[in-house]
């Protein structure tokens, strides 16, 4: 008996060494956060002329009244007695429904400034910092003594009974804040930020409250549950899990009532026969909520609710990535012609990707999420930066206003148009466009217990430390448009760790140059060695032109993460010119004949030109046959999509029948 317990007492000190060991042989790193990955390259010259020229930089000039005249966070909060407010939209409804918007300027104002100040940290421009360092001191000196920071007076905050915008307004100021603290480090940011968390924390309390309990909601109390966002990163940053568990709370409180945005409710997503309907952009945003609460409790009817939503989402999605969102989704299937996509829904849906990659380490999230950049959002801006579509097809063959030919200038909502502001209809995908590519770059590089894990490829410079020595990591590349990558290594002292770096879906082969040990799995390869300054990383991916088929059986083409389309001419027509600048609304007449539409002689006989001395997004181009309506058979090029207004992107092959 003694002699067992002796081995017992043996195998558990040696256990206790090993995990000893094993931790102590754990590296020491922290967080990426948001700055330490800088872009560089084309990406970098785009957000360096959105933040300085473009459409991000606009907005408080262009809508005054919006963004700057209304002080929803401060002397303008909402009470009892305002009735209503300039939010920009035209509606033709009083009363009760315009009552239902009064949060909308706080959605306006948060988002914009949250890319406003992403893009100027990460082109490092002067003038946009100093005017972020004001925006952010104003704030918060907002805050009320109990640590409020929101758009409602005493007598309203924490105590809707109807629609509101109490969680959603946080969320949406929050975010940008948090951005902030994380460039700026000023303790002071991260503690007013804490202090407001935590009083709606204790004002909505778990199991003692109902914040989603609401008569007659609509889209600001379906946003509120955004405030997941929020709850994210402060545990990210802080290790507190209060955060996360109070994230679950307001998830499963969601998930209880009748509200008017039900695609995320667990009732709904376990139901075979039930497919999306809802507002595009809250059905995409919620994803995050649905994620978060998968990863963090042990009940397997969230992990079952989350596969059979992204099960859905394959269903809404066009070839370009573009979820469905022109506003509704009305439990359609993606068509490249007939159902449109929202700017808010791009970026929400991308948002939701980074974080799936985040928890579930799945390489494909990363492949979807630059499938999305380069192509949807790419191409619903408009090349000189200056505008951007509300909504857009991946078959665009005219933008002028309204998706249906014969209802254009009928009225006001004229979503399928170029703008800078997009008031008629709402200021709400202008400051979404410009968070995207700050969400894509701060998505780069991630970090885990072996070392660290390039997820997106772009030229860039990723500053960070590992056991407490800077490193400093450049990409480079001009990537999309070349699939070769350098990375070149900058540390302070050499240090073992690996490198783990995605390979795409679309890669057919690759070849890698390093001296460190080597392995890989069907997402990752593997990189392992002692890192010194001067090491180089050399990778290429190979790719071939590939066929692919809509979920309409048409065809579609793409080269490594970029979709072709077919150019299609047009004359650019101005609506409206601003008095700041040169900013104009823009629509797009198309040269064709009404009712032209190619289609493809045969698929399998397409070839791919390239031209490293033509501008970037010229540098791929695709030639093959098409014959259109009037039976005029061409040889044409296809171009990616990103780089183009209007075009044909899908494409019916020619029948046997109809030659």
């Amino acid at each position: 008996m003694n002699q067992i317990f002796k081995i017992i007492i043996l195998s558990l000190i040696t256990l206790s060494c090993t995990e000893k060991n094993n931790i102590s042989k754990k590296l020491n790193i922290s967080t990426v956060q948001f700055g330490d990955i800088q872009p560089d390259g084309w990406m970098k010259a785009q957000m360096e002329n959105d933040v300085t020229n473009g459409f991000v930089s606009a907005l408080d000039s262009l809508a005054p009244e919006l963004v700057v005249e209304d002080d929803i966070y401060g002397k303008d909060r909402m009470t009892k007695e305002v009735k209503s407010k300039d939010v920009g939209a035209i509606t033709d409804d009083n009363g009760e429904w315009e009552v239902q918007f009064l949060w909308w300027n706080s959605e306006t104002q948060s988002n914009w400034w949250d890319g406003y100040i992403r893009n100027a940290i990460l082109t490092k421009d002067q003038n946009a910092l100093n005017k972020v360092k004001t925006y952010v001191d104003t704030k918060l000196k907002t805050q009320d003594e109990d640590g409020y920071l929101g758009v409602y007076a005493q007598d309203l905050r924490y105590k809707h009974t109807t629609e509101n915008g109490e969680l959603w307004a946080q969320s949406s100021l929050l975010r940008g804040l948090l951005a902030y603290y994380e460039y700026s480090k000023e303790e002071r940011v991260l503690n007013a930020i804490e202090k407001a968390v935590q009083l709606t924390m204790k004002s909505y309390s778990i199991n003692n409250s109902e914040p989603f309990n609401i008569e007659k909601p609509f889209a600001g109390v379906g946003h509120g549950l955004t405030f997941v966002d929020v709850l994210n990163r402060l545990y990210e940053l802080t290790n507190n899990e209060s955060y996360i568990d109070y994230a679950v709370f307001l998830y499963q409180d969601y998930d209880k009532y009748n509200l008017s945005e039900v695609d995320i409710q667990t009732k709904n997503l376990l139901n075979p026969e039930y497919k999306f309907k809802g507002h595009g952009v809250h059905t995409y945003e919620h994803l995050r909520a649905l994620t978060m609460v998968a990863k963090y409790t042990k009940d397997s009817i969230y992990k079952n609710a989350l596969e059979k939503y992204l099960e859905r989402l394959e269903k809404v999605t066009t070839p370009s990535g573009g979820p469905i969102g022109d506003e509704w989704i009305f439990e359609r299937t993606a068509d490249a012609d007939n159902t449109g996509y929202e700017y808010c829904s791009i970026h929400e849906l991308l948002d939701s990707y980074s974080l799936l990659l985040k928890r579930t380490n799945d390489s494909k999230w990363a492949d979807k999420m630059e499938w999305l950049l380069f192509n949807a959002a790419q191409g619903a801006r408009n090349p000189d930066g200056k505008s951007i579509a509300y909504c857009k097809t991946d078959n665009s063959y005219f933008m002028q206003g309204a998706f249906e030919i014969e209802n254009i200038g009928k009225n006001n909502h004229n979503r399928f148009k170029y703008s800078p502001v997009h008031k008629e209809v709402a200021a709400c995908c202008v400051p979404n466009a410009g968070r995207i590519f700050p969400y894509y770059v701060n998505s780069m590089w991630a970090k885990n217990n072996d070392g660290l894990v390039l997820n997106l490829f772009g030229a860039s410079e990723f500053n960070t430390t590992i056991n407490e020595h800077k490193l400093k990591i450049l990409q480079k590349t001009n990537y999309p448009f070349d699939f070769k990558i350098d990375l070149e290594i900058d540390i302070e002292s050499p240090e073992n760790f690996q490198i783990a770096i995605r390979k795409p879906k679309w890669a057919t082969f690759y070849t890698c140059s390093s001296s460190a040990d080597k392995s890989e799995n069907e997402h990752y390869l593997y990189l392992n060695k002692t890192w010194k300054t001067g090491d180089v990383i050399t990778i290429q991916f190979e790719a071939e032109p590939k066929v692919n088929l809509d979920l309409l059986g048409d065809y579609f083409f793409s080269y490594g993460p970029l979709v072709f389309g077919l150019p299609i001419e047009s004359k650019e027509v101005v609506q409206k010119i601003y008095p700041y600048k040169d900013f104009k609304d823009l629509e797009y007449h198309s040269n064709a004949s009404k009712g032209t539409k190619w289609k493809i002689v045969d698929p399998t006989k397409i070839k791919l030109k390239t031209n490293e001395n033509e501008p970037l997004w010229n540098h791929f181009k695709m030639e093959t046959t098409f014959i259109n309506s009037k039976n005029e058979t061409e040889l044409k090029e296809l171009k990616p999509m990103g780089n183009l207004i209007l075009r044909q992107v899908t494409f019916p092959k020619l029948e046997n029948n109809e030659n």
